[in-house]
């Protein structure tokens, strides 16, 4: 009775799925194009490999990562580098969804062990054409990756499935919670669940994953902030041609959303009617954004320059031109930046929904703020808040409050930032923690 329910829920999930696709894929190729982004290596979206794709993977790999985009290759990323240091040997595929994911995963990733391919849609015949090509001995998914035909096949196949760094979105905790009748014969296919917390290893269990598959083993989330810290950038040439003093203290609007810069703008300029030295940089979470935030800006008063403005200048700027705000339209710096901060709000989490990562700016002792809307970051703010190592306000006057209460006291500042970067280093260790799990299921003789 069960394989019979089985195969029906898999004929109903690719007819609708193919339904939906079709009907709403038209948009989003119309969009790409319109966007410049249709892909030389669109067909792999759809299980199509070039001739060199396929000697590549010929041989077959240990594992197959399936990543969505930058934050998902950047776990992989660290999970990668410690079973590496275990086992040197293993091959790896790992696959992007985004352009931006496949980019780094090219970047940072792929060498004689190592191949990055784009994830294929979750129909049918493109996943299984994946999975001939790659012959993969165990599958990851990374945070919320939870396609059925991936699982299908790779049970049909004998090959354990592992969800990495798991989260739970508010919306997808709903939805599982109201079909857990439908869903949960679906995610008791996945063998072992990377649980981030203990609170999520419980809310995990009651949307229908399998209790014994969970293992509480942190967020991977802070040892990915190690090595993007480790790449930080030497950015004292900006100050130097913005005409800023080394020491000039500064607030940062890092990974901003569409409104926030505006809130920060109105902020700066009550503040710094008290402190007249103090200087704004904002970096949008979207570079290409730069040059709007700079018009605003402008309409507002303030002398702004772009960062590729500033890379342009060939000496420092005139006094008279020296700028109030500095618009960073370049991305890969942000770590960097947070270095600098005197006070550091992390975007998309006033006006967004969501939220950005907030763990860049803990290594360096910034102080951290952040808005109500930190959804997709639960764990991480749920521990932070815990240690008193980061500000959570709800709105833009308890912004502009805790700010004037930051910038008025070196001790208070002080501490936060104390406290951020030991929260910070209490955990790491989570990418070696599930490393050393899943190596073990090599030698359990699970291949």
């Amino acid at each position: 009775m069960k394989a019979v329910l089985k195969f029906i829920l898999q004929v109903a999930y690719n007819v609708i799925f193919m339904t939906f696709f079709f009907v709403t894929g038209p948009f989003f190729l119309f969009k790409l194009w319109r966007r410049g982004k249709i892909l030389p290596q669109f067909g792999q979206r759809f299980g199509l490999y070039s001739k060199d794709v396929r000697e590549r993977l010929k041989p077959g790999c240990d594992l197959w990562i399936h990543a969505v985009s930058v934050g998902e290759v950047k776990i992989a990323r660290v999970l990668i580098r410690c079973l590496r240091e275990m086992k040197p040997d293993l091959r790896i595929v790992i696959s992007a969804t985004t352009g931006t994911g496949f980019t780094l995963a090219k970047t940072v990733l792929e060498d004689e062990r190592t191949s990055v391919i784009y994830n294929p849609i979750d129909f049918l015949w493109s996943v299984v054409a994946a999975f001939k090509l790659i012959q993969p001995k165990r599958l990851i998914l990374i945070e919320s990756e939870i396609w059925p035909n991936y699982l299908w096949c790779a049970r049909r196949r004998h090959i354990p499935i592992y969800l990495v760094n798991a989260r739970l979105s508010d919306r997808t905790e709903v939805r599982y919670r109201k079909m857990r009748w439908l869903v949960r014969p679906l995610l008791h296919e996945i063998d072992l669940i990377f649980a981030q917390d203990q609170i999520d290893v419980t809310r995990l269990t009651q949307v229908g994953f399998a209790p014994e598959a969970i293992f509480n083993r942190g967020s991977l989330k802070y040892d990915v902030a190690v090595i993007d810290t480790s790449a930080e950038k030497d950015i004292s040439a900006w100050w130097d041609r913005a005409g800023w003093l080394a020491n000039q203290p500064i607030l940062l609007g890092g990974s901003t959303h569409p409104g926030e810069e505006e809130v920060l703008v109105r902020i700066y300029l009550d503040l710094r009617e008290k402190w007249p030295n103090l200087r704004l940089v904002l970096a949008p979470r979207h570079a290409e954004r730069g040059g709007s935030i700079r018009d605003l800006c402008d309409r507002m008063g303030l002398r702004a320059v772009t960062r590729t403005q500033l890379a342009a200048a060939t000496a420092p700027l005139a006094n008279g031109s020296t700028p109030d705000v500095m618009v960073v339209n370049s991305t890969g710096e942000l770590s960097s930046l947070y270095k600098r901060a005197t006070v550091a709000f992390v975007g998309k989490s006033l006006r967004g929904q969501g939220g950005q990562n907030f763990i860049e700016a803990a290594p360096g002792g910034t102080p951290i703020i952040v808005g109500p809307n930190m959804q997709n970051f639960k764990v991480i703010t749920r521990e932070f808040l815990s240690q008193q190592a980061i500000i959570q306000v709800f709105d833009e006057f308890e912004l502009a409050q805790r700010l004037q209460t930051l910038f008025g006291s070196d001790e208070i500042r002080r501490e936060l930032g104390t406290r951020a970067r030991t929260t910070f280093e209490a955990n790491l260790g989570a990418a070696q923690r599930t490393a050393t799990v899943i190596l073990k299921s090599f030698e359990n003789g699970r291949d």
